[in-house]
């Protein structure tokens, strides 16, 4: 399930032009791709550039806006579910389990693979989720059930800050509204899952809104040992309008997966299932307060949101004999705001549009890794760091006629302090500074047709993991022993984006491409002095371009939806470099996968595909009943520890949901299947030795089996009586 992904398959697709307002868009729209600047509307926390009380992504650039209705249709179970049948967006798992999905957009991941290098920054409501530990993103923690709005603005964001390399995402969740109303919701299927959730909302006669909400989860697990249990518990209240208002958001998550990682091919062929090293797990919470608000100031609107937020993870990773197995205690708190000012001045010919802005976080955390063996606990790293990220930025949007020019730019001061506690003579501070300037233009052309194109550059900060594991002389054993090693440079990124978009009555065809110029990625290299360690160091050049193409249409007076889409994506090293790779051991010399791992300047990425073909539709039958299909390609992908692309790629697949729905009056039954052909095919491949033949083998983890979902739903209330 994870890469086959519940996502928002509606095909109902809508480009929101510069001649027309977001608020003007139908109800019914389940996703938008648009390459234009929103007009300024009442949408809280949008990444958009004049769209909301948030930092600005500085567009033209491609936004895709997937809506509620389409993720309550297919039920994704994370976030990378719901964004899988993008162009572009490809999914895969490496640690062996469907709540653990990495997310990939144009060769940059997100996800909660720790040591994973972040490029892209996920939000939620305009609060950054990136963990400050590692950068990961654990998307089994967002209270995705509550979000009524997806947005993805693919390429460089260079307003939103460290991580937005590829991209940013926010989640947009549900506001009260109307008469009070609320929702239960029960599901059961294949693999013993189980899910309940409940939510009520409203808006009282004084204006103040209310939405809260309750859910939890649990299933068993298709390969062997792989149970997970979540739940989430959600609250906004507010007051407001277009001119001013205020809003406080809670909530608290917590799950607890049992992860499978990838299994050697020999026994991945024979039993996918299986599970090699079972007792691995990861055990996460998370809590978190926002405070945000709008109103007047001087002659423009301010905005300033406040927030808290903490985390914990305990993480256990078992090791073929005779390595010690590995738990890691990580613990996070950040204390944060934003603020931010827009101003329309009155100018001679056409719109001008202004937006200055800050935002700072400070976060504390504390790592702890142990060593276990023989039923004893060996602590061998104990590291703190007090990070603080400040930043200003300023954003000018000028439309003339069929015109708008963009421009702007981002500073970051970021600082990581490094303490060690088992030895307080290993302490250091690395500061990093950023300028991520972006210029763009956007025109309008007759008959529905536009174009666009815009440079920007973004940059990340290395993590605390990466900055204490980047010693060559001191290889790390994984998950990651830490200590005072050498600093690593910045990442940047330069991205030059040309696109455009053509309405034909119900036809939208939207259109990319792209080019991102990297310098000083970071990447983990392993050590030739131990097989299960290693170091991150800075790469000098690497490149990313692609093409993105979509479309989507309506036929039958809206009855039935269709949509398509293509991506090509090349992500190439581009200066040599010498990355070891456990096929280079001196054991395995003369093995069929055995060679050295000596990249070349136009060598792949790994785990980056070079086709993605997506589509599907949705059909709305007489008598409440609805059907819907999702279908898609994923192209070859190198593995992890070739870069030098001599080994065989992994394969293409494809896969393909289906839905079928009844609703009556109040009521509403679902059915879901995922990975309806029930294809084995490997989303994730890496080497390491089979410690129990002593052969180096391909380490692959599998699609998840197909599963069927049944989902009852029950509206209540205003909702109840709005059916009846």
């Amino acid at each position: 399930m994870a890469i086959t992904s519940t996502t928002a398959r509606a095909a109902a697709l809508l480009v929101v032009g510069a001649s027309r307002s977001a608020a003007q868009a139908p109800a019914d729209t389940a996703r938008a791709d648009s390459a234009r600047v929103l007009r300024p509307v009442e949408v809280r926390a949008s990444i958009a550039p004049t769209a909301g009380a948030a930092v600005g992504s500085g567009v033209p650039a491609r936004v895709t806006v997937l809506d509620g209705a389409a993720l309550r249709a297919w039920e994704p179970r994370l976030l990378p579910d719901a964004l899988g049948a993008l162009p572009g967006v490809s999914l895969y798992d490496d640690l062996g389990s469907p709540w653990k999905v990495n997310l990939s957009t144009r060769g940059f991941s997100a996800g909660p693979t720790v040591g994973l290098p972040p490029g892209v920054s996920v939000f939620l409501d305009g609060v950054r989720q990136n963990e400050p530990s590692a950068q990961e993103v654990n998307f089994d923690l967002l209270p995705l059930q509550h979000v009524e709005r997806v947005e993805l603005l693919s390429g460089s964001a260079s307003l939103l800050g460290p991580n937005s390399l590829g991209g940013a995402i926010n989640l947009v969740t549900a506001r009260g509204s109307g008469r009070p109303s609320g929702e239960l919701e029960l599901s059961g299927g294949s693999f013993g899952q189980a899910s309940a959730e409940a939510s009520w909302r409203g808006r009282s006669a004084s204006g103040i809104d209310h939405l809260a909400g309750v859910a939890w989860e649990r299933e068993r697990g298709w390969r062997d040992a792989t149970g997970a249990r979540t739940y989430h518990g959600f609250a906004n209240v507010g007051r407001g309008g277009a001119t001013r208002g205020v809003t406080l958001q809670a909530f608290a998550s917590g799950s607890r997966a049992e992860t499978a990682g990838s299994l050697p091919e020999s026994l991945f062929r024979a039993s996918p299932r299986a599970n090699f090293t079972a007792g691995d797990f990861e055990d996460l919470q998370a809590q978190q307060v926002a405070l945000s608000g709008h109103a007047p100031v001087g002659a423009g609107r301010g905005a300033l949101t406040l927030y808290a937020r903490r985390s914990s993870a305990e993480r256990f990773n078992v090791n073929q004999a005779p390595d010690p197995d590995v738990r890691s205690r990580t613990a996070n708190l950040t204390l944060g705001g934003t603020a931010d000012w827009r101003w329309a001045p009155p100018v001679a010919a056409g719109t001008l549009a202004l937006r200055l802005g800050a935002d700072a976080n400070a976060s504390r955390v504390r790592a702890r890794i142990l060593g276990e063996s023989a039923g004893e606990a060996e602590l061998t790293t104990d590291v703190r760091s007090p990070s603080l990220d400040l930043a200003g930025y300023a954003l000018a949007d000028w439309e003339v006629g069929r015109v708008t020019l963009s421009g702007g730019g981002r500073y970051d001061f970021v600082r990581v302090p490094f303490r060690n506690l088992l030895r307080t003579y290993d302490n250091t501070t690395n500061d990093y500074r950023a300028l991520s300037p972006r210029l763009g233009a956007a025109v309008a052309l007759a008959r529905g047709a536009s174009v666009h194109a815009s440079v920007g550059r973004s940059f990340r900060a290395p993590a605390i993991l990466e900055l204490g594991c980047a010693d060559p002389e001191a290889a790390c054993p994984l998950p990651f022993a830490l200590g005072d090693d050498p600093p690593l440079a910045p990442v940047r990124a330069t991205t030059y984006e040309v696109g455009g978009q053509l309405a034909r009555g119900a036809v939208v065809a939207t259109a990319s491409a792209y080019r991102t110029e990297v310098r000083d990625e970071i990447f983990f290299v392993a050590s030739e002095g131990a097989l299960l360690a290693g170091h991150f160091t800075n790469l000098d050049r690497t490149r990313r371009d692609g093409v993105e193409l979509g479309v989507r249409g309506a036929a039958a007076r809206g009855r039935l939806a269709w949509y398509g889409g293509y991506a090509w994506t090349r992500a190439t090293f581009r200066t040599p470099a010498a990355l070891f790779s456990i096929r280079g051991d001196d054991d395995f010399e003369g093995r069929p996968l055995a060679g050295d791992n000596d990249v070349e300047a136009g060598d792949r990425l790994p785990l980056v595909p070079d086709h993605q073909v997506k589509g599907g539709g949705s059909l709305r039958l007489a008598g409440g009943v609805s059907a819907g299909l999702d279908a898609r390609y994923v192209g070859r992908r190198w593995l992890r520890g070739d870069e030098a692309n001599v080994t065989a790629p992994l394969g293409g697949y494809a896969v393909a949901d289906l839905r079928v729905g009844v609703e009556r009056g109040a009521w509403e039954v679902a059915g879901i299947v995922t990975n309806a052909l029930d294809r084995r095919d490997a989303t994730f491949g890496t080497f390491n030795e089979n410690r129990r033949t002593g052969e180096l083998e391909r380490f692959l983890t599998p699609l998840n089996g197909r599963g069927v979902r049944l989902v009852l739903r029950r509206r209540l209330g205003a909702a109840a009586s709005d059916q009846s």
